[in-house]
Parts: C-alpha cells; sequence; structure tokens
C-alpha cells in the first residue's frame, strides 16, 4: 500500500469519476485503475462496486475511504512539519493583535516563546480592529489576535479570550441628567469618538450614522478625548475600570441602540501554511491557554 494509491483512491470519490480524478492528479485513467485494482487485490476486498454505473464505494470502501483521508492528512502534516524543521529558527517572527486587547497576557506567551527561542525576534504590533489581516496579507506578521472571523477557510483559530465594549461619556455631562437613554437627534450634536486607521481596521458598529465625529488612531487618545468632556464613545472596560470606579466616566445608552456584545478574540494563522520551530512553538503555546491565564 503506497500514498500514490489512497491518493488516488481519495482523488476518484471526490472527483465523482475516474476521469475527473485522473485531470486532477494529472495521470492516466488506465494508471489510477490499476493502482485501485492493486490495492484490491493486497488487501483482499472490494473498495468500489463496479456493478453500478459510477464508482460507487462498497460498505468495506467507504471505511477504508474515510481511513485513508486520515492518513494523508498525517503524512502531509508529516510533510510540513519536516519542512519546518529543515528551514531551522526563524530570524524574526511577527505577532499582530487587535490594540483594544489587554497586553500582559500577549507578553506572557511571548516572554516564554523568547525563552526558548533567545536568537529569534518577536515583533509586536498593536493594530486597530481587523488591522491584523493586513499585516499577515503582507507577510509581516504570522500569528494574529483578532475578533472572530465566521467562515474563512483560509485560516485556523484557536480562542484567546472575550473581551466587552461600553458606551461612556464623561460623567459630568449634562446627558446623563436628562435623559435614561439619549434620543438620536439629539445624540448627533454631540461628537462620536471613532478609532480608524488601516484598510482593514475601520469597524462600523456603533457608529452613529450622519453624527458628530473624532476620528483617532488609538484607545488612549480616545479615552482622554471623551474624559476632557469633548465626546462619547465606546471603549473596553479593562481600560476604563478605574474611572467607572471613581465615578469619571460614565455609561450612556443611546436609544435604539443594542446592547455591546462581548466579542470573541482568537488567535489566527493561515490554514496549513508551513511555519518554523518558533512560530510553531509561539502557536503552541497560545493553544495551551498560557496566555489566559489572569
Amino acid at each position: 500500500m503506497t500514498l500514490e494509491q489512497l491518493k488516488s483512491l481519495q482523488a476518484i470519490v471526490e472527483g465523482g469519476s475516474l476521469r475527473a480524478a485522473a485531470q486532477s492528479l494529472n495521470r492516466t485513467q488506465p494508471t489510477l485503475s490499476v493502482a485501485i485494482k492493486n490495492l484490491e487485490d493486497e488487501l483482499g476486498l472490494q473498495i468500489f462496486d463496479r456493478d453500478q454505473y459510477r464508482n460507487t464505494l462498497t460498505p468495506q470502501g467507504k471505511k477504508l475511504y474515510e481511513k485513508a483521508k486520515l492518513v494523508l492528512g498525517q503524512a502531509l502534516s508529516f510533510k510540513n512539519l519536516a519542512t519546518q524543521l529543515a528551514a531551522g529558527e526563524e530570524t524574526e517572527v511577527g505577532i499582530a493583535f487587535t490594540s483594544a486587547i489587554p497586553v500582559s497576557p500577549i507578553i506572557r506567551t511571548i516572554r516564554q516563546c523568547k525563552e526558548e527561542f533567545p536568537a529569534t525576534r518577536l515583533a509586536m504590533y498593536s493594530e486597530n480592529g481587523m488591522g491584523p489581516l493586513d499585516l499577515l496579507e503582507s507577510g509581516q506578521a504570522s500569528i494574529l489576535i483578532i475578533p472572530w472571523l465566521k467562515n474563512n477557510e483560509k485560516l485556523e483559530s484557536i480562542h484567546f479570550m472575550n473581551l466587552r465594549f461600553k458606551s461612556v461619556i464623561a460623567a459630568d455631562s449634562p446627558l446623563l441628567h436628562d435623559y435614561d437613554a439619549v434620543p438620536k437627534a439629539v445624540m448627533k450634536n454631540y461628537p462620536q469618538v471613532i478609532i480608524s486607521g488601516r484598510k482593514s481596521s475601520t469597524t462600523t458598529f456603533g457608529v452613529l450614522e450622519g453624527g458628530d465625529q473624532w476620528r483617532v488612531n488609538d484607545f488612549q487618545t480616545k479615552k482622554e478625548i471623551i474624559m476632557q468632556g469633548m465626546g462619547w464613545g465606546s471603549l473596553p472596560e479593562h481600560l476604563i475600570k478605574d474611572e467607572l470606579a471613581q465615578g469619571l466616566l460614565a455609561a450612556i445608552k443611546v436609544e435604539g441602540d443594542p446592547e455591546m456584545p462581548n466579542i470573541e478574540l482568537r488567535v489566527v494563522r493561515l490554514e496549513g501554511e508551513p511555519v518554523g520551530p518558533v512560530a510553531q512553538r509561539l502557536w503552541e503555546l497560545f493553544q495551551k491557554g498560557v496566555s489566559a491565564e489572569k
């Protein structure tokens, strides 16, 4: 039994015919037929029911096909690992994360990786919103920490933490005394502070259309503008915990706006992309939950 025989089996099943499988593998149909026949002879059972018009798997063939997929997946993983080991340790590994996130748990993980690989530079990039995706695209970063992306087959990810935002304004704002929920028509006259930056970083969630706006590129500036009574906006709760407790900031509700959701942040990398040993170790440390310790 060879990997080529298993690849032939997979191609026939997934392609639906010998012709399609031959095209996908760049081989002739007779060659594939011989490969499957030899495999059946070696195993002593029939994989395909040849009484059917199409290549239909027998009950035994279905079980072998499922196992073949596992074996081929392990073979690919083995090959990728060999590529990583042959490449040696990387000179630099880039990690990009959304700027809203608490940095300390990221640094704890990076510190452990740095202790194991002192010769490799670990570059950290803080970007707004989905901005880290631009760095993945350009090759500057190989590991990201970003809000969860649904249905992106190019990426694999693992849970990192949940992050909650809160809409706030300076605690002495008259709006808090005049309204329980401020009408949108009134709120449009008060500047909303919005984060913007790279092409993938700007979000439209919670943005009051048609209202006055401040645009900044970092959360500390946004927070300071709001504390100075010059605007309002949403901020990560971990950044304003003390100010809320001290009565410097207060939550504000805009009429008709939904509650700010919990945002799941995930560690992300390209699916199936060969990586070096340092990037792989960093991924494993995140996977083990080192970063999630509080």
